[in-house]
This record gives C-alpha cells, sequence and structure tokens, in this order.
C-alpha cells in the first residue's frame, strides 16, 4: 500500500479554495447587478437635453451645444426639451451654464420677417442692451423729426419714428467711441426707407415694450 502524497492533496485543497472563493465573489457581483437592475426597472425615467457646454445669452443652439440624457422623472424637469432636433436652431435668451436641463423658457425660436415687412440695421444710440431676437421695440429719435408726419408723436425735440420694430438679431459690437450699436430689426418699409435716409442725421434709440414677436 503507497502512502498518501500530503503535499499534492494540500496543493489541490488549496486550488479548491481558491475557486470556491472566486466563485463566490462572481455570483455576489452577478447578485448586486441583478439588484441594480431590478431597482432600475421600478424607477420611472425620462430623457432631457443638457448642455453640453457653457451657453451664452443671444447664441444659436447648435446639435453639438446639447446632449440628452436618461434621468429619474421628476416635476423639475417639466418644461425641459427632450431631444436634439427641438433645440436646435433656438436662441438662448440667457446665459446657460454646462450640465443644465434645457427648458423652454431658456431658449426661443429665432423670428420669421413680418409680411410687408424688411429687415435693415438700424443705429442706435442707446437701449440696445437686453435686447433679444423677438423683442418688439419702439424706436424714438431726435434731430430728425422734422422729416416726419405731424400726427407721429412728437414733443419738438424727440419723436417717435417707429412704433413696433421686431429685432432680427443680436446687436453687433458698440463701434469704438461712437457710443452707438448696429441693430437688424423688421420694420414695415416705408418705415425702414425713412431711418435709412435720415438715421445718420440724428439720434435714434430704442424703447422697451412687454411685447415679444
Amino acid at each position: 500500500m503507497r502512502p498518501p502524497r500530503t503535499g499534492t492533496s494540500l496543493e489541490r485543497r488549496r486550488l479548491i479554495d481558491r475557486g470556491r472563493r472566486l466563485l463566490a465573489s462572481v455570483l455576489a457581483g452577478l447578485a448586486v447587478l441583478a439588484i441594480l437592475q431590478c431597482l432600475e426597472s421600478t424607477v420611472a425615467t425620462q430623457t432631457v437635453l443638457l448642455a453640453a457646454a457653457d451657453i451664452d445669452r443671444g447664441q444659436t443652439i447648435h446639435a453639438g451645444d446639447v446632449e440628452a440624457v436618461s434621468v429619474p422623472a421628476s416635476d423639475a424637469f417639466a418644461g425641459a426639451l427632450r431631444h436634439v432636433a427641438d433645440a436646435e436652431g433656438l436662441i438662448a435668451r440667457v446665459d446657460i451654464a454646462e450640465g443644465m436641463p434645457i427648458l423652454g423658457t431658456l431658449a426661443g425660436e429665432r423670428p420669421a420677417t413680418p409680411p410687408g415687412h424688411t429687415v435693415i440695421d438700424v443705429r442706435l444710440s442707446g437701449g440696445w442692451e437686453g435686447l433679444l431676437p423677438g423683442d418688439a421695440v419702439g424706436l424714438t429719435a431726435s434731430g430728425i423729426c422734422s422729416a416726419y408726419p405731424s400726427d407721429a408723436p412728437n414733443t419738438g425735440e424727440t419723436c417717435a419714428i417707429a412704433a413696433r420694430a421686431v429685432t432680427m438679431g443680436m446687436p453687433a459690437e458698440p463701434e469704438a467711441g461712437s457710443g452707438t450699436a448696429l441693430v437688424p430689426f423688421a420694420l414695415p418699409s416705408d418705415e425702414a426707407l425713412r431711418i435709412l435716409t435720415l438715421q445718420d442725421q440724428g439720434m435714434i434709440v430704442a424703447v422697451a415694450t412687454e411685447e415679444r414677436y
């Protein structure tokens, strides 16, 4: 009768124990994964758009500026856009930081030119700060009022030259040393022609209203 191979049996037991521990770890990991999947399946989710990078006020939003992510359903995201196509082409009404949800109140559509209107650049001496595409403003002038109809609101020094001008783009950077900035407005054609002819002879300012086009 041969003596037992003690060394080999000990090594074998160690291998078996190691295999059992490894198997137990794998099974424990699978159990955790299964639990997480079950929990995930019981939590309602929704898709929302987040800013993929900082978006400046007045900036046109492009597909690369946003990303769609899945988040737990919440009333806080009720007004959030859900698809990239929904945000593409919109104009940011405020600065939107990276990672912020793109809410419908934070961005708006670029306005279309109203029928019978034409778009011109008007040189403003004031009132352009804060203007966004779609804002409707009045235009008041000084120094050129004699060229306007007597039925236009006129104090002798200032007069209303446009009751409703629709802002069609962001104001350009103010010209160095001039204190003026060019702003594209949609105006009725007769008002647009008169302003183009006379705007270099006086000063024009925008008067804010509550209206958006």
